[in-house]
C-alpha cells in the first residue's frame, strides 16, 4: 500500500495563511485559526492531507562525488529498499536505457552508495569512464515493499582521483510543438545551467541558468530529418527528429493515440509510482516502430487525486521517464484527465465522506498549473472561465487557467483539437462547494471550440479536424454512471459560487455534438479514453441517445461520426456495459491497445494493436 510506503496519515494542516484569499468561484470554503475548512451545515470540515516526508527534487539533486563513487542522500529517512544503478550508454542504440549492474545497493534511511570503483570499473566499464573521465548512471528506488518508486539519472565526472556529480538532463530532451519549421525541445536539469543545442549548423541557447529549459529550433527546412545535438557542461547529448511537411502537403502519413496509463496491477514497472511504465514503453516503442510522426495521449497519464505537489510531480516524473527515450525523437502531446487532480480534501468524520476540490491558488498551486508545468504544449486555447456569464467577480482572474490544457495543432492535412473535460474539477464537492462536473465542458471553452472549427473550415490547408477529449460522448464500459451520460440523468451540471449551470450534462453534449458534427464537415472522430477499453462507436442520427422520458429539445445528426475509445494504456480494464447505444459498439476489447490512425490525402483507416503481444485487434476504414 502507497500510504505505508511513504507512512503518512491523514492529519489536520494549515497550508495557507490566514491572509491566503479564497476564490470567488468556491461557496462554503473559509479559513481561519486551524487552516481552510468546508462550512458543512452547521459544522466545519478542515482539510486534511497526508505529511510530505519527502521532496521531489531530493530524489535526485543530492549527490556527492567521494573517492569511491556517488554517495546518494533523498532526505528521505523513512525510506528503506534497494538502489538499482547502472551506465546509460548513449553511443549503444538509439533508445538509451539503463543496463543494471548485476549488484545493487542497500537503501538505509533514506541513503545509499554507487562504488562505482569497485564494481563498474575494468571489464564492467562499458562506457570508458576510466578513459574519458566522465559517464552517465541511471538508478532505480526500491521501496522496501518491493514498489518501484523512481528511475533517476546521474552524471559523473572523475579527475584526480575524486568522483563529481555533474548538472544531469534528468527529463528529455523532449520533442515537442513540432511544425514545418521546427520544434521546441525541452529538458530538466538537477542544478540550474546554461545550455545549447547544435541543429542545422546553427546554435540555438538559453540565455538563462535554469532548471527547466524550452529552447524553440526554427527556419528549419520541412519535411527534413534534423539532427541536434544539446550540450549541458561537458556532457553532450545526439538525437534526430523530422519536421512536418509543408501544410497541405497531403502526403500519408501515421500517428497514434491513446490514454490511461495511470497505474495498473501486477506489480513491477506496471506500477512505477502512479503510472503503468511498461505499457508506456511498450506504446512508446510499437509507435515509434510503426513511423508515427506524433502520439496524442488525452488524460490520467497518473494516478492523481493527490493533495501534495511532490507526489504529483514525482508521478508525472515517472510517467515521462517512461517514454523518454522515444520522445528525443516524435512529440508526445499530453491532455487532461481526472487522475490529473490536484485536490483540497475535506474529510468529515461523522460519515467518513472526503469532499474534494481544485487546489488553490490557481494561478501557482491548482491541479492546471501542475499540469503546465510539467508539460511544454501549445498555448492556442482560451484564457479561463473569467468573464462568463457565470463569473462572480468580472474584474478579476477567479478561475484556473486553460493554458496548454486546451489548445490545437496540425500536421500535414490534419488537425488536432484537445479539449479539458476535467477543468477546475471538483470531484465529490460539487454540491457542498463549487466546481466543475466530470466531463463537463463549460461556456468559455465551448466558445473557443467553435471558433477554433469555424477557422479550421476555412483552412485549405486542412481536411481532417479530431477532437480528442478525455470523457467519451458515449460511454461504453466503466464510466456509464458518469461521463456524458450520468444514467441518463441531465440534472448534473458545473456549480459556480453555489450557482448551478442552466444546461445539463446532456444538453451540454448535444451543444458539442451540434458544433462538430452538424456546423463542420471536416471533424472525423472522437478520441476518447477514460473507459479502461478499446471500442469503435458509430453514432448515426438513428442511434438510441436518450433516456426514456426525456424532457428536453433533442439534436437531429446530420451525418454519420465516431467515436474511437481507447483507455487502454494499462489502468485496470472495464468491462462493457449495457447502454441505449450498445448495438451501434464495434470490436469492444479490454487488450491494452494502441490507436495507429493512417492518413493518405482524404482517406483515413484505423489499425489497432496491442503494444504488448503486437497482436491486430481491430482494422477499419474511416474515410475513403
Amino acid at each position: 500500500m502507497r500510504h505505508i510506503l511513504i507512512g503518512s496519515l491523514l492529519i489536520l494542516f494549515s497550508l495557507l495563511a490566514k491572509t491566503q484569499e479564497i476564490p470567488a468561484v468556491y461557496s462554503n470554503i473559509s479559513i481561519d485559526e486551524k487552516g481552510l475548512f468546508l462550512k458543512l451545515e452547521d459544522r466545519k470540515i478542515y482539510a486534511v492531507h497526508r505529511k510530505d516526508l519527502f521532496q521531489f527534487e531530493d530524489l535526485y539533486s543530492n549527490i556527492k562525488g567521494t573517492n569511491l563513487g556517488l554517495d546518494l542522500d533523498f532526505k528521505f529517512p523513512e525510506l528503506n529498499g534497494i538502489l538499482y544503478y547502472g551506465f546509460i550508454n548513449y553511443q549503444d542504440g538509439r533508445y538509451p536505457q539503463p543496463v543494471y549492474f548485476r549488484e545493487s545497493s542497500q537503501i538505509v534511511n533514506g541513503k545509499a552508495q554507487i562504488p562505482i570503483r569497485d564494481n563498474l570499473s575494468g571489464r564492467y566499464d562499458m562506457v570508458d569512464w576510466e578513459k574519458n573521465g566522465k559517464a552517465i548512471l541511471g538508478y532505480r528506488i526500491v521501496a522496501s515493499n518491493g514498489m518501484i518508486f523512481y528511475d533517476g539519472k546521474v552524471a559523473f565526472s572523475f579527475k584526480d582521483n575524486l568522483f563529481t556529480a555533474e548538472p544531469t538532463v534528468i527529463e528529455g530532451p523532449f520533442v515537442n510543438q513540432l511544425s514545418h519549421k521546427g520544434a521546441m525541445i525541452s529538458f530538466t536539469t538537477s542544478k540550474p545551467v546554461r545550455s545549447s543545442i547544435l541543429c542545422n549548423n546553427k546554435v540555438f541557447n538559453n540565455k538563462k541558468k535554469s532548471l527547466t529549459h524550452e529552447i524553440k529550433l526554427d527556419k528549419l527546412q520541412a519535411d527534413k530529418l534534423h539532427p541536434y545535438k544539446l550540450k549541458v557542461g561537458d556532457f553532450e547529448y545526439e538525437f534526430e527528429f523530422k519536421t512536418a511537411p509543408e501544410p497541405g502537403s497531403r502526403k500519408p502519413f501515421t500517428f497514434a493515440y491513446g490514454s490511461d496509463s495511470r497505474s495498473g496491477q501486477g506489480g513491477g514497472e506496471r506500477d512505477i509510482y502512479g503510472t503503468n511504465a511498461y505499457i508506456m514503453k511498450r506504446i512508446a516503442a510499437l509507435a515509434k516502430l510503426e513511423d508515427a510522426r506524433f502520439v496524442q495521449f488525452t488524460g490520467d497519464v497518473i494516478d492523481g487525486y493527490d493533495t501534495s505537489r511532490d507526489r504529483m510531480n514525482l508521478q508525472y516524473a515517472n510517467w515521462k521517464r517512461a517514454v523518454e527515450s522515444w520522445w528525443h525523437y516524435i512529440p508526445f502531446y499530453a491532455g487532461f484527465g481526472n487522475h490529473e487532480a490536484y485536490n483540497f480534501i475535506f474529510h468529515d468524520p461523522q460519515t467518513q465522506q472526503n469532499y474534494m476540490i481544485d487546489h488553490f491558488p490557481f494561478a501557482t498551486d491548482s491541479g492546471e498549473s501542475l499540469f503546465q508545468d510539467n508539460f511544454c504544449l501549445p498555448q492556442n486555447g482560451p484564457h479561463s472561465e473569467d468573464n462568463s456569464k457565470y463569473d462572480p467577480n468580472p474584474d478579476k482572474d477567479d478561475f484556473p487557467s486553460y493554458k496548454e490544457s486546451v489548445y490545437w495543432y496540425s500536421y500535414d492535412n490534419v488537425a488536432m483539437v484537445v479539449l479539458n473535460s476535467d477543468y477546475w474539477y471538483a470531484p465529490h464537492g460539487l454540491n457542498v462547494s463549487s466546481g466543475n462536473l466530470h466531463a463537463y465542458i463549460m461556456d468559455n471553452q465551448m466558445r473557443w471550440l467553435q471558433k477554433t472549427l469555424n477557422h479550421l473550415e476555412k483552412n485549405k490547408d486542412i481536411d481532417h479536424v479530431f477532437i480528442t477529449i478525455h470523457t467519451p460522448f458515449f460511454p461504453n464500459g466503466g464510466h456509464v454512471k458518469d461521463d456524458m451520460w450520468y444514467h441518463g440523468n441531465n440534472n448534473f451540471r458545473a456549480v459556480v459560487k453555489g450557482r448551478f449551470y442552466e444546461k445539463g450534462i446532456i444538453e451540454r453534449r448535444d451543444e458539442l455534438l451540434d458544433l462538430i458534427v452538424n456546423k463542420s464537415k471536416k471533424t472525423v472522430a472522437i478520441l476518447s479514453g477514460d473507459e479502461h477499453n478499446y471500442n469503435l462507436l458509430t453514432i448515426t442520427n438513428k442511434m438510441a441517445r436518450y433516456p426514456q422520458g426525456y424532457l428536453y429539445k433533442k439534436l437531429e445528426l446530420s451525418r454519420t461520426f465516431y467515436q474511437i475509445n481507447n483507455g487502454a494504456a494499462g489502468a485496470p480494464y472495464y468491462a462493457q456495459e449495457k447502454t441505449p447505444w450498445s448495438e451501434n459498439v464495434r470490436n469492444f476489447s479490454t487488450q491494452n491497445a494502441l490507436v495507429l490512425i493512417d492518413v493518405d490525402g482524404n482517406k483515413i483507416s484505423v489499425r489497432v494493436k496491442n503494444p504488448d503481444t503486437l497482436e491486430l485487434i481491430d482494422e477499419y476504414i474511416l474515410r475513403k
